[in-house]
């Protein structure tokens, strides 16, 4: 009776240990597990936070994206004389050289098509958006010259055509009374502006003008004069303006300071 009982203790005891073991051998295997899930998610953020790739796209499914409207950026990074010749309608311009400085001007959440002439120039400027943190960079590397292989629609920058213009006396004496902006310029000897001239006029003689340019502002409207139809000073000084990058210029036509004076407007001596 005795054995059978002591018997009975040594199963259960055995018993016991083997359940004990089970549940330690259990727990490790979890633990294992989490520790593989955890470095499976420390990976797949890895993957999650690499740099974008440039993503390589032809001028064909950029005239599609262009005629669909989807929303995309396109950068051309020319010149600003290569845009002027022609350039695809709707982009934006920043030339290669100044994009590093200039980045704050593009949106960081839109996917950005970058183009040249022939794909140079875009990849570098692909390079530095990727490396500036954009994600979403095309790059088409046939440039302009592909896009326009294909037939596809340019849009070019009209210059503006500057010419003289001119004025009559009574109309420079209007601007003279109520608009300070326009700035008269006697283009006579030094003798003939002390014999009276135009108030406020600038005097710069026609002989000089082209070594004086530095002193006239380029952004505001210019009226050249001089003694009236029969001097031709007034019109020279004029061309010399315009051919220099003077853009709104105006000669004071028919009698010129003659005639301003004999109507009875004011003048210095």
């Amino acid at each position: 009776m005795k054995k059978n009982k002591l018997f009975t203790i040594i199963i259960t005891l055995i018993f016991i240990t083997i359940f004990s073991l089970s549940a330690i051998l259990n727990q490790c295997g979890t633990a294992s597990t989490e520790i593989k899930n955890i470095e499976d998610s420390d990976n797949y953020i890895e993957e999650e936070t690499e740099i974008s790739e440039i993503i390589q796209i032809s001028a064909e499914e950029v005239y599609v994206i262009i005629i669909e409207e989807k929303d995309f950026l396109i950068l051309d990074v020319r010149t600003i004389e290569e845009y002027s010749e022609g350039h695809i309608e709707g982009s934006k311009l920043i030339p290669v050289s100044e994009l590093g400085s200039r980045l704050n001007e593009l949106p960081q959440d839109k996917p950005i098509i970058v183009y040249c002439k022939s794909g140079n120039r875009s990849n570098t400027a692909a390079n530095i958006l990727i490396e500036n943190g954009f994600k979403k960079i095309y790059d088409m590397g046939g440039g302009i010259l592909e896009w326009q292989e294909n037939s596809f629609p340019v849009a070019a920058e009209e210059e503006p055509i500057f010419e003289i213009i001119p004025i009559t006396v009574d109309e420079a004496y209007e601007i003279f009374i109520n608009n300070k902006n326009y700035l008269f310029v006697d283009v006579r000897s030094e003798e003939e502006y002390n014999l009276g001239h135009i108030e406020a006029a600038m005097h710069i003689p026609v002989t000089e003008i082209g070594d004086r340019l530095n002193e006239l502002p380029k952004d505001r409207p210019i009226i050249v004069y001089c003694n009236g139809s029969s001097c031709a000073r007034s019109g020279r000084a004029a061309t010399i303006l315009l051919d220099n990058g003077f853009k709104e210029i105006y000669d004071l036509v028919g009698g010129g300071i003659t005639e301003w004076e004999e109507k009875g407007y004011p003048v210095l001596k």
